[in-house]
């Protein structure tokens, strides 16, 4: 897998993220995001973890799972 970070990630409810986190868990890619503004001009004072899922293209979800959330919050650090 690229490392994404830096990168915008498109979900499918039309929101965008500013990638500023990537990370495995488990086989999974997860990645943790900034919400931009529509005109992807600016950042949003929302962040979210988000999960790569499948292994063709780039289909991506906010994770939801609160144990997951709690493993990422805990070692995913912005410097």
């Amino acid at each position: 897998m690229e490392n994404l970070t830096n990168q915008v990630l498109d979900l499918a409810n039309g929101k965008k993220y500013f990638v500023l986190r990537q990370a495995v868990y488990r086989g999974v890619t997860y990645f943790l995001g900034a919400e931009l503004t529509s005109d992807e001009e600016n950042f949003k004072n929302e962040f979210a973890f988000l999960e790569r899922v499948g292994d063709e293209g780039l289909k991506i979800k906010k994770v939801t799972d609160p144990s997951i959330i709690e493993i990422l919050a805990k070692n995913i650090k912005i410097d």
